[in-house]
C-alpha cells in the first residue's frame, strides 16, 4: 500500500475545514432564523396586548364592547349604536391585519407549521362571520384572497347579501 504524500494530507485537511465551516455557518442561519421567529411571535403578541389594553382602559366603548363578548368571532354588530360599531370595526380590522401578517410570515417560511394551525383557525372563525368578510376584503393581500378562496363559504352569522 502506497503511503499518501504531504499534498494529499493537506488537501485532506483543507477539504474538512471547509466543509467544517459550511456545517457551523448553515447552524448559524438556523439559530438566527429562530430568533426572527421568535421575535416576530413576541412583537405579535405585545401588540394584542397593547390594544386589549387600551380597549380596556379609556374607551368605554371598547371595554363594553369586551364584557358583553363582542370581540368573540360569532357576534352580529348590527345591534350596536353607531359608535360602538366603529369601535367593533377597528378591533376587527386590528384581528384581520393581525392574522394576515402571520399568513404572509407563514409563506415565507417564518411560522412554525404548529402556530399556523391556531392562526388557521382563527382565521377561519373570523371568516365564517359573514359581517367580518368586507373587512378581510379590503385589506387582503392577492395571496390571502386566495387562501380565503379555499376556506368554507357557509356563514355561522350575517349572510353574503
Amino acid at each position: 500500500m502506497k503511503k499518501p504524500d504531504i499534498n494529499t494530507l493537506i488537501q485532506l485537511l483543507g477539504l474538512i475545514g471547509v466543509a467544517s465551516s459550511l456545517i457551523f455557518v448553515g447552524v448559524e442561519l438556523r439559530q438566527s432564523q429562530q430568533i426572527a421567529i421568535a421575535g416576530q411571535v413576541q412583537a405579535r403578541n405585545q401588540a394584542f396586548l397593547d390594544l386589549y389594553t387600551s380597549m380596556m382602559g379609556e374607551e368605554p366603548f371598547g371595554r363594553s364592547l369586551l364584557a358583553d363578548g363582542y370581540a368573540a368571532d360569532d357576534k352580529d354588530p348590527s345591534s350596536l349604536s353607531e359608535a360602538e360599531y366603529d369601535m367593533w370595526f377597528a378591533w376587527k380590522s386590528w384581528q384581520v391585519m393581525s392574522l394576515q401578517n402571520a399568513f404572509q410570515q407563514y409563506e415565507m417560511g417564518l411560522l412554525p407549521k404548529t402556530v399556523w394551525e391556531q392562526v388557521s383557525s382563527r382565521i377561519q372563525g373570523q371568516y365564517a362571520n359573514c359581517y367580518q368578510r368586507p373587512i378581510f376584503f379590503a385589506t387582503a393581500i392577492p395571496s390571502m384572497r386566495d387562501y380565503l378562496q379555499t376556506l368554507p363559504q357557509d356563514c355561522i352569522l350575517g349572510s353574503l347579501e
